[in-house]
């Protein structure tokens, strides 16, 4: 059993990224979820924001233990490393074991050229791509994201459901769902009214529903 971790949407309303202000207004130094199949918690991811100089360094893990009666079905451990400057990607560094099968890829911007180095060969991208690890609104503007699992070059058509009441661990909050379809399916992302990433919803590939429930979210504060 294989799980498939993506998540973009079409970006128009919220508050977006800027290299002035950055993520910490929105999330402080992490945000970090529950991770859930068919409602039972089975793991967490956590990303983390630090600044070096003039760097934004992210960090996202996520760790997935699926077991029946005690007994290991199931593992999945995700490691990746963001650099950003002056609002661009120009380093990524990905790690993750899926079930055993181990994969590890790297990508290195030179000039307007991001630079994605796998398994021996190497693809150039064009532009300011963004990676799929979530935490990056601006993604939702882009119609192309570098797949943070795969290091390919994915298109993605976003179509915006609209406001919900979504659960977090304190509670619930008002947050604005997308679905989207392309070479990303099954997929939806809802954000806030501040642009934060929220949940995540995904089916995996043995049709389990994945979901990422908020640990860090804080509601609302009612004058």
């Amino acid at each position: 059993m294989r799980l498939i971790l993506f998540v973009v949407a079409s970006f128009l309303s919220l508050t977006s990224l800027s290299a002035a202000s950055g993520p910490h207004p929105l999330y402080g130094e992490k945000i970090a979820f529950d991770v859930m199949r068919s409602g039972t918690v089975v793991g967490q991811h956590i990303t983390r924001f630090r600044e070096e100089e003039n760097t934004l360094v992210v960090t996202s893990e996520t760790t997935i233990d699926i077991s029946f009666l005690f007994v290991p079905l199931y593992e999945f451990d995700y490691q990746a490393v963001e650099k950003w400057q002056e609002e661009k990607l120009v380093s990524l560094d990905i790690n993750f074991s899926d079930g055993g099968d181990k994969t590890a890829f790297n990508v290195r911007r030179e000039g307007d050229i991001l630079k994605v180095r796998k398994e021996g060969f190497s693809v150039d991208m064009q532009g300011d791509i963004i990676s799929t690890n979530h935490w990056n609104s601006n993604v939702l503007r882009d119609q192309k994201v570098l797949n943070s699992l795969t290091g390919n070059l994915n298109a993605v058509t976003i179509k915006e459901i609209g406001k919900e009441e979504i659960q977090v661990t304190e509670g619930t909050l008002a947050a604005t769902r997308y679905d989207y379809s392309g070479d990303l399916r099954d997929i939806s992302v809802w954000y806030d009214d501040q642009g934060r990433w929220v949940k995540l919803r995904f089916k995996a590939r043995d049709g389990s529903i994945i979901d990422y429930r908020c640990r860090t979210c804080m509601l609302p504060q009612h004058s």
